[in-house]
C-alpha cells in the first residue's frame, strides 16, 4: 500500500483516539460539575433535615468534585492523579453512606449509579474494575459478619441479601448500553475516516485529489525547508483515443496503472495528485534530481504495458516541470503555472517528452 495512504489511515486512527480521550475527559469534567451541584443541593437539604453528619460529607464531596473539574484541564500526570483521587473520594463517600445508612438507609441506593458512569467515563476495563471493587465493598458490609458489625444503620436481612444482586443487574445493564455505544461510535469513526479519505483522494487511482494535494503542499510551505522544490504536471498523450477505441473501463485501467508507476518512481517526501481527467501532478521537495526523475517517469510509462485480459495497451506522457532553487522565491500557484506552460511546450514539441524551466 502506498505510504500516503498508510499515513492518512494512521492520522485518522490517532485523531479518533485523541477525540475519544477528549470526550472522556469532557464527560469526566461535566460529571464532576453535576456531582458538585447535586452534592451541594443535598447539603442544603441536609441542613433543613438536620442531618449534620451527612451535610458535612456531601459538602466536602461537592468541593472535591469542583477541584476535580479544575484539575482535569491540567497536564497528563495531573489528570491521572485526578482520576485516582476521584475513585478514592467516591468509594469513601459510598462506604460512609453504607455504614451510616443516613437517612433511613436511602443513601446506599446511590451505589447503583456506579456502573453506569464508571463504564462511560473510564471505559469497560477500568469501569469494570471500579464496579467490582464497589461490589466487594457491598459484600463485605452486607454479607460478612465483621462488616455487618461496622454498620450504624440496621438494614433488613432481605435488603442486605438482595441489594448486591440489584447492583450486578445495574452493572450488566450499563455494560450492555456501553457495548452498544462503543460499537456505534466505532462504526461512526470508521465512516468518518472513510469519507475523510475519499474527501482528500481520487476514488479511481488512490492519489490525492486537488483538495488533498493542496492541503499537503500548503502544509509543506508553512514549514519551509532548504533545498529545491519542483512541480511536475504530466498528461497522457492522446488519451481520448484510448477511451474511444478500448472503452472507458480500459481507460481506467491505464489511469490506475500510471498512478502505480508514479508511486513507485519517487520517495516518501513526494506528493502525487490526479489533477483531473488524464492529468497528474507531482510535488517534489526532496533529494531527487528533478529533471532525471521526470525523464525516468516518462520512460517508465513508455515502457509499461497495461493489460485487460488479452488486450495490451501502451501509452506515452508529456511532462512539464518547474524547478525553484528556494521555497522563498516562489509560491505554489507560480510552480503550477510554470509547469503547465512547460507541458504545453512538450505537447507542441511532439509529445512523449519532458520540458522544464528553472526559477533562480
Amino acid at each position: 500500500m502506498a505510504w500516503i495512504r498508510i499515513k492518512d489511515v494512521m492520522a485518522g486512527m490517532h485523531e479518533a483516539i485523541r477525540d475519544d480521550k477528549m470526550r472522556k475527559e469532557l464527560m469526566f469534567e461535566w460529571l464532576n460539575i453535576l456531582l458538585a451541584l447535586v452534592s451541594f443541593f443535598m447539603t442544603v437539604v441536609n441542613v433543613f433535615t438536620k442531618e449534620y453528619i451527612l451535610m458535612v460529607s456531601t459538602f466536602i464531596f461537592s468541593v472535591a468534585c469542583i477541584i476535580n473539574a479544575v484539575l482535569i484541564k491540567r497536564g497528563t500526570r495531573v489528570k491521572r492523579v485526578t482520576y485516582t483521587i476521584f475513585v478514592v473520594e467516591t468509594l469513601a463517600l459510598l462506604a460512609f453512606f453504607l455504614i451510616s445508612g443516613i437517612p433511613n438507609g436511602f443513601s446506599a441506593l446511590w451505589m447503583c449509579l456506579i456502573p453506569s458512569f464508571s463504564l462511560l467515563i473510564f471505559g469497560r476495563k477500568s469501569g469494570t474494575r471500579y464496579s467490582i471493587v464497589t461490589f466487594f465493598m457491598l459484600l463485605f458490609f452486607f454479607w460478612l459478619p465483621f462488616g455487618r458489625k461496622m454498620l450504624w444503620y440496621q438494614y433488613t436481612d432481605e435488603f442486605m441479601l438482595r441489594f448486591p444482586f440489584l447492583f450486578v443487574a445495574c452493572y450488566l445493564l450499563a455494560l450492555f448500553i456501553e457495548v452498544i455505544r462503543a460499537q456505534t461510535q466505532k462504526q461512526l469513526l470508521e465512516s468518518e475516516r472513510k469519507y475523510y479519505y475519499l474527501y482528500r483522494h481520487d476514488a479511481l487511482t488512490g492519489l490525492y485529489n486537488r483538495y488533498g494535494f493542496n492541503a499537503v503542499v500548503d502544509a509543506d510551505y508553512k514549514n519551509p525547508g532548504p533545498g529545491k522544490v519542483g512541480m511536475m504536471i504530466l498528461d497522457i498523450d492522446d488519451f481520448k483515443h484510448i477511451n474511444d477505441r478500448y472503452g472507458h473501463n480500459n481507460g481506467d485501467i491505464v489511469l490506475r496503472g500510471i498512478a502505480q508507476i508514479i508511486r513507485r518512481s519517487f520517495c516518501e517526501k513526494t506528493y502525487y495528485c490526479r489533477w483531473g481527467g488524464e492529468e497528474f501532478t507531482v510535488y517534489l521537495h526532496c533529494e531527487h534530481d528533478y529533471k532525471e526523475a521526470a525523464e525516468r517517469l516518462r520512460r517508465y510509462v513508455e515502457e509499461a504495458e497495461f493489460r485487460s485480459g488479452e488486450l495490451v495497451m501502451k501509452v506515452t506522457v508529456s511532462v512539464g516541470l518547474c524547478i525553484s532553487n528556494s521555497m522563498e522565491n516562489v509560491n505554489v500557484a507560480m510552480l503550477v503555472n510554470k509547469a503547465d506552460q512547460c507541458l504545453y511546450m512538450a505537447k507542441a514539441r511532439g509529445k512523449n517528452c519532458v520540458m522544464s524551466t528553472e526559477i533562480p
